[in-house]
């Protein structure tokens, strides 16, 4: 029942969606038809198959329909609007190109219409989907039964997972979670989970997850032949949580089973250079637009304030611990003190120009041609000086987690307000704490939100910005 009834699901699923974008693209053209815009005749002949390439680049890249794991409705979800919005705007980059004039596209119904229909479906099949997944089992006459055997807090976590995403499996819960047996030895465990696994067939378990201490199991080819010969698959979880109060994170190299301390989404090439790409043209842009004039602009306040050169450059902290020139525009007078002390609230060494640079994070912006050069990235742990990097690391056991990554222009802990002078150590724990999520949780799409956070925060101002 599990992987037929969840492969017809999500097959049903993928072949709606295509349907509804190519339906999507007919609407746009149709509407497009009627319009008196001077739409360029090649772009129109091609935009049914763009649209179904860059939508089956969107969901492949989202693992939309994924089918070899436990089914998350709160995964496929996400994605499916994650995926919705990247066809969007490849979409639009297509018209961008080909398209002669891209002022009228805005204003066209062609386009109002067609997204109309898209995100009308979208809701509509989400809700559809829901209420058809909460019917399935009640349709099925033989149930794929899981079950646990094993009550400790990897198994009670295991047991909240399998629960949550039980749409395609009869999860009967802990099979001992009501036993109070404490085991001695390695022969009183085998006798009790061999007789576990005898009771589970019995009771027409399919697939029962075995949670224990690793020493506690001494032959697994044994059990692994008694599940066979019960016709029941028996899978096995470690529980590390007698030895650690941390969530690991575990993966396979060939036959070999790694551990890991944390899930770290840049270590894959891939992702790496995804957003390798996504820095280049982003910092570009920001050069060609924005700098090619603001830096001349500057430059004379700069100058016609305080005397010294324009850009102030000092080593800081990057990835791997390697040290780099850290640009920004100088806002401070020079020989004003020592460098390795933090701005504060009402800093004298700040000059006029540079407390408005600090403020609007204007002072920043030199960094970009960090990010081109390859020491920074868009987004990412801000980079510290060393002497900071060096006091840190003596206070906080996990501070050099930080530099696993590329330091960033901005970053998580800056638009959660974590931004500014840290007095005290514990601010500084609270700052690691989230560089280190970000580390965890990286995205494209992360990227780009904190991207349009940073905007809003600076907009909006800062309290933390002096």
């Amino acid at each position: 029942m599990r992987n037929r009834h969840k492969f017809t699901f999500i097959i049903c699923c993928a072949i709606a969606d295509m349907i509804a974008m190519i339906l999507g693209t007919i609407v746009f053209l149709n509407f497009a038809s009627e319009e008196k815009i001077g739409w360029n005749a090649l772009l129109l002949d091609k935009m049914i198959p763009i649209t179904i390439l860059s939508w089956l680049f969107s969901v492949t890249y989202f693992q939309l329909y994924r089918i070899d794991v436990l089914f998350s409705l709160e995964y496929f979800f996400r994605n499916s609007w994650r995926a919705f919005f990247t066809q969007r705007i490849l979409w639009h980059s297509y018209i961008f190109i080909f398209q002669d004039n891209v002022l009228y596209f805005f204003g066209s119904r062609a386009n109002l219409f067609q997204l109309s229909f898209l995100l009308f479906y979208f809701l509509l099949s989400r809700i559809l989907f829901t209420l058809i997944i909460g019917e399935i089992k009640g349709w099925v006459f033989k149930q794929y039964t899981v079950a646990i055997w094993g009550f400790n807090k990897t198994s009670i976590e295991l047991a909240s997972h399998l629960e949550t995403n039980s749409f395609f499996i009869q999860f009967l819960g802990i099979l001992n979670e009501n036993s109070t047996a404490d085991y001695k030895s390695n022969e009183e465990f085998s006798e009790a989970l061999s007789e576990a696994i005898h009771n589970a067939s019995r009771d027409h378990i399919n697939e029962l997850y075995i949670v224990s201490k690793p020493d506690f199991i001494s032959d697994l080819n044994y059990f692994f032949e008694l599940g066979d010969k019960y016709c029941m698959r028996l899978k096995f979880v470690p529980d590390f949580s007698s030895i650690s109060k941390k969530h690991f994170n575990s993966s396979h190299l060939n036959n070999f089973h790694v551990i890991k301390p944390r899930f770290e989404p840049l270590q894959n090439a891939y992702n790496r250079l995804i957003k390798r790409i996504f820095d280049i043209i982003f910092s570009l842009m920001v050069i060609v637009f924005i700098m090619s004039w603001l830096y001349p602009l500057l430059a004379i306040l700069i100058k016609r304030q305080s005397k010294g050169p324009v850009l102030f450059k000092q080593m800081r902290t990057g990835k791997k611990n390697e040290p780099f020139w850290c640009y920004k525009f100088r806002s401070m007078y020079m020989n004003s003190g020592d460098e390795s002390q933090q701005a504060r609230k009402g800093d004298s060494r700040v000059t006029p120009i540079g407390k408005f640079l600090r403020r609007t994070s204007l002072d920043e912006m030199p960094q970009f041609f960090n990010v081109l050069m390859g020491n920074m990235s868009i987004v990412g742990p801000r980079p510290h000086m060393i002497k900071h990097t060096t006091d840190y690391n003596c206070h906080i056991n996990n501070f050099m987690v930080r530099h696993f990554v590329k330091p960033g222009i901005t970053g998580l802990a800056q638009v959660s307000g974590l931004r500014g002078e840290t007095k005290r150590v514990v601010d500084m724990k609270r700052r690691v704490t989230t560089d280190i999520q970000y580390l965890q949780r990286w995205s494209l799409i992360t990227d780009i939100k904190i991207c349009l956070l940073t905007v809003i925060v600076t907009l909006k101002g800062d309290k933390n910005a002096f």
